[in-house]
C-alpha cells in the first residue's frame, strides 16, 4: 500500500479532531453533571426527560400560585381578625350604652365612639391587596365594594370569588364577595323586634308581621315608632340615620291592622292614647343595622336607649358568628394550602431525581473518561509529530 503525504497529513489531523471532539464532550458532562446533551446522546432520556422537565415547570408554577394564594388568604385572614376585633369593640360599647344611668351628654361620647368605629369596619371592607384590586368585591376587582357612609352603604360588588389553579386539580379561593361577610350576616326571618315605652297602659302589646312576607330588601334596615292617639288613631314616624328628625310613615288601617312599608301591626290591644312601641327591621346589612343601633342612642324613641342596645347586639353577635365562620373556612384553606405545598416540594424532588437518573452523569467514569482522552489526545499529537518529521532529507549533509 502506497502511503502519500498527503494521506499521513489527513489521517493524523482527522484522528486528532475526533479526539478534540471526544475530549470536549467528556468536558461538558462533567462541567454540566450531565449525560445526555443532546438527544443524539440517548433519544430514549432525551425524551422522557423532556416531559419530566415539562412536569417540573408547571410543578414551579403551581408553588407560584400557592405562594400567591397563601399570601392573599392571609390578607384576608388578617382583616377577618380586624373585623371580629372591632365588632367585639362596639359589642363593649353597646354594653356600656346600656347602662340605665347614662346621661344623653354621655350616650353622645359613645356615638362618637361608635361612629369612628363604624368608619373603621367601613374601611376595612374596603381593603385592596398588593396589585390593588379591592379583596371584598367578588369579580369586579376593581370596583370599590362598599360606598357611601354612615346609614347608606350599599354593596357595588358581586357574587363571585375569584380563584387561583393550585394542582392539577384545585382551584383555590382567594377572596370572598363582601355580600357574604358584611351584606349577609342574618336572614330576614325572625328580623322584627318590637319595644314597648315604658309608660305604656296595663295590657299593651301588638304583634307584627311582614306582609308580604318575605319583606321587600328596602323595607328592611327601619326603625320606626308606632303611637296611639287614644281615638283610633296612629301615628306612625321613622327614625333615619344621618337625619336629624323623624320622618311621618304614612300608614293605612283596615280593621285591627295597620300597614305600612311592608309592616301588618295586630293594634288591637293598642289603644290607649299615648302607648307607644318602637319597631325594629332588621336588614342583612352588617352597616345597616349598626347604623340603626347607633341613631338609637343619638336619638332614643319611645322605649328608650335600652332598645337600640338589645337590637344591638342582637346584629352584633349575627356579624361576630359570620366573621367567625368565614374566618374557620380561610383557616381550613390555608392548612390545604400547606399541604399542597408539602406535597407540591416532594414532587420537585421526585422531579429532580427522576431528572439525574435519565440525564446525570457518573462523574467518576466522566473524570476517568476525560484523563484517558486527554492522554490519547496527546500521544496522537505526539506521534503525528513524528510520522509528519520521516523525510529521507532530514538524513542529507
Amino acid at each position: 500500500m502506497r502511503v502519500s503525504t498527503n494521506m499521513i497529513y489527513d489521517r493524523g489531523v482527522g484522528t486528532i479532531q475526533q479526539l478534540w471532539s471526544s475530549l470536549l464532550h467528556a468536558q461538558q458532562e462533567v462541567a454540566t453533571g450531565r449525560r445526555v446533551l443532546t438527544p443524539a446522546d440517548d433519544p430514549i432520556a432525551a425524551s422522557r426527560a423532556l416531559d419530566v422537565n415539562k412536569s417540573r415547570v408547571i410543578n414551579a408554577q403551581y408553588k407560584v400560585n400557592l405562594d400567591t394564594a397563601t399570601d392573599n388568604l392571609r390578607l384576608v385572614e388578617n382583616k377577618l381578625m380586624g373585623m371580629g376585633e372591632i365588632l367585639q369593640y362596639m359589642r363593649e360599647g353597646a354594653v356600656g350604652a346600656g347602662n340605665g344611668i347614662l346621661t344623653q351628654k354621655e350616650l353622645d361620647f359613645f356615638v362618637i365612639d361608635m361612629r369612628n368605629q363604624f368608619d373603621s369596619l367601613l374601611t376595612l371592607s374596603n381593603t385592596q391587596d398588593v396589585s390593588g384590586n379591592y379583596l371584598f368585591s367578588g369579580y369586579r376587582a376593581d370596583v370599590q365594594p362598599f360606598q357611601g357612609g354612615y346609614g347608606n352603604v350599599t354593596y357595588e360588588g358581586d357574587q363571585g370569588t375569584r380563584t387561583i389553579q393550585v394542582s392539577s386539580s384545585r382551584f383555590m379561593p382567594i377572596s370572598l364577595p363582601g355580600s357574604d361577610l358584611f351584606d349577609n350576616t342574618r336572614t330576614m326571618n325572625g328580623a322584627i323586634n318590637t319595644f314597648a315605652a315604658p309608660g305604656n297602659s296595663a295590657g299593651a302589646s301588638v304583634t307584627v308581621n311582614f306582609n308580604p312576607s318575605p319583606p321587600a330588601l328596602a323595607d328592611t334596615g327601619r326603625r320606626y315608632e308606632v303611637t296611639s292617639d287614644g281615638a283610633g288613631g296612629y301615628n306612625v314616624i321613622e327614625y333615619v340615620p344621618g337625619n336629624p328628625t323623624p320622618v311621618v310613615v304614612p300608614a293605612a288601617l283596615a280593621g285591627a291592622a295597620l300597614s305600612f312599608n311592608g309592616i301588618e301591626m295586630d293594634v288591637t290591644n293598642l289603644t290607649a292614647a299615648g302607648d307607644s312601641f318602637e319597631v325594629f327591621v332588621a336588614s342583612k346589612n352588617v352597616f345597616t343595622n349598626l347604623a340603626i343601633f347607633i341613631d338609637t342612642l343619638e336619638k332614643p324613641g319611645s322605649s328608650g336607649v335600652i332598645s337600640g342596645v338589645k337590637f344591638g347586639l342582637q346584629n352584633i353577635d349575627h356579624a361576630l358568628d359570620t366573621e367567625l365562620r368565614i374566618r374557620a373556612q380561610i383557616g381550613s384553606q390555608l392548612v390545604e394550602l400547606e399541604q399542597l405545598n408539602n406535597v407540591n416540594t416532594d414532587m420537585d424532588i421526585q422531579y429532580a431525581d427522576t431528572l439525574n437518573r435519565l440525564e446525570g452523569c457518573d462523574y467518576a467514569e466522566a473524570v476517568s473518561r476525560l484523563t484517558r482522552l486527554q492522554t490519547n489526545l496527546e500521544a496522537s499529537q505526539l506521534s503525528f509529530m513524528r510520522v509528519s518529521g520521516l523525510s529521507l532529507f532530514n538524513y542529507l549533509q
